[in-house]
């Protein structure tokens, strides 16, 4: 009886004494951080490190290939409370994914200013990083990787950006997170150079304004990006393509005003650039090709101004939904390039005539979204070329001054030389053909 007992009381002290070397080493790395001095770096050795931890004062973590800090699945993994932390070469998953807690977690939570955040990558956990009432926040070379398509319901964002300014994002990876990147009443962001893909919108605004994006990739997601009440926004030299689906869009501006869409590029999308409900938006120099629909407008957007764009290729340029639209096709002389015949006597660029570019889809979509489904099918071909001849199209742009194409000029010196070549090689020919 007694052997039995010690056996008994030796299998309980095991068992604690295994849960004390768990939670040294739960302690370990915060133990670390508390005895950096403010200031100071931490280097971090190259094998996992468990969190969660908080950071409650400046200073570097620095870790190398194969430092991994390894959450336990509830909660934030780093929480970041003080000014100035530095985050370099890490690892970082396991972030609680409740939704029922009193706050979305996430593998980062910045909850203060001027950090810096590089060479991360985030896996497993809801969010990939948060930001909450933060400024000056940079962040680079990020990867987040989510769950996938099919539970876009139960993860979160790549990075959230919550009522923070002027942070800034650049060479990140954003991928199967629910948006790529998010942003909620914050304004003066900078997002450059990112790719963001298989995510709902890679990039999605909401009553943020004043910010700026430029030089991202936005490939194979829902919509590409999604510009929702907010104002004031530039974009420039971004790229949206395969961006398909029944409703899909390179480019969603909804509800918004004075956002300057600048020489960006949409390619192979169901819809390359979408409006509704918006107002006063200038869209220019920008590249639509081969996209099912090039512009989507709906007629409660209105006084939107189109310049120097160009439609090649597009299953059907433009289209205004909804009926008449008042809208600017042209500007000082210069409206936008139809890839389509037009005579230029004066050789001055522009179209000697105004261009109407009409369709008939416009009735067909707005009674029956099931048409979205069916753009790339000839039958919608032949349904156009129909209505065409029976003259039931509807004009959807009024060009005035439609550009030409962007052909080369000639060089009337090169063209001469080129003649005066060839008469000399045909009296050569002849002269020796007489002999």
């Amino acid at each position: 009886m007694k052997r039995r007992l010690l056996m008994f009381t030796l299998v309980i002290c095991s068992f604690f004494i295994a849960g004390v070397v768990s939670a040294d080493e739960d302690i370990l790395l915060q133990q670390l951080i508390e005895e950096t001095p403010t200031g100071g770096i931490l280097e971090l050795e190259d094998k996992t490190y468990t969190g969660n931890i908080a950071i409650s004062k400046p200073i570097t973590i620095i870790g190398k290939e194969g430092t991994s800090i390894e959450g336990g699945g509830t909660g934030n993994v780093i929480e970041i409370r003080s000014d100035g932390v530095t985050l370099d070469t890490l690892a970082i998953s396991g972030s609680g994914m409740s939704r029922s807690s009193q706050e979305e977690h996430s593998g980062v939570r910045v909850m203060a200013n001027d950090a810096i955040l590089t060479n991360l990558t985030i896996t497993n956990s809801f969010h990939g990083i948060f930001l909450n009432k933060s400024k000056n926040t940079r962040m680079s070379n990020i990867t987040v990787v989510g769950h996938g398509a099919n539970q876009l319901g139960t993860q979160g964002n790549g990075i959230h950006i919550m009522r923070s300014s002027e942070n800034y994002i650049d060479n990140s990876y954003l991928e199967k997170t629910r948006d790529g990147i998010y942003v909620e009443y914050s304004h003066n962001n900078f997002i450059d150079n990112n790719t963001m893909t298989d995510t709902r919108y890679g990039l999605h605004y909401m009553y943020s304004n004043y910010n700026s994006f430029k030089e991202n990739n936005f490939i194979k997601n829902v919509g590409g990006a999604a510009i929702m009440h907010s104002d004031h926004i530039h974009l420039e030299d971004n790229k949206f393509s395969f961006n398909q689906g029944s409703r899909s869009f390179g480019l969603l501006i909804q509800t918004s005003r004075d956002i300057h869409v600048l020489n960006n590029e949409f390619h192979l999308n169901q819809r390359g650039l979408y409006l509704e409900q918006s107002t006063s938006n200038r869209i220019e120099g920008n590249d639509f090709f081969q996209n099912e629909i090039g512009i989507e407008l709906w007629t409660s957007s209105t006084s939107h101004v189109f310049i120097k764009n160009h439609f090649n290729k597009n299953k059907v340029h433009a289209l205004t939904v909804g009926g008449e639209s008042n809208n600017d096709w042209f500007e000082n002389g210069v409206g936008n390039y139809w890839n389509m015949p037009l005579l230029d006597l004066n050789q001055d660029g522009i179209g000697d005539d105004p261009l109407e570019y009409s369709s008939s889809l416009s009735e067909l979509v707005e009674e029956n979204e099931l048409a979205y489904l069916f753009l790339a099918s000839p039958a919608i071909t032949i349904y156009e070329k129909a209505n065409d001849l029976l003259t039931q199209h509807k004009v959807m742009a009024f060009d005035k001054y439609p550009i030409m194409s962007e052909r080369k000029p000639i060089n009337v010196a090169s063209v001469g030389v080129g003649i005066i070549l060839a008469g000399v090689g045909v009296y050569v020919y002849r002269r020796r053909a007489l002999r």
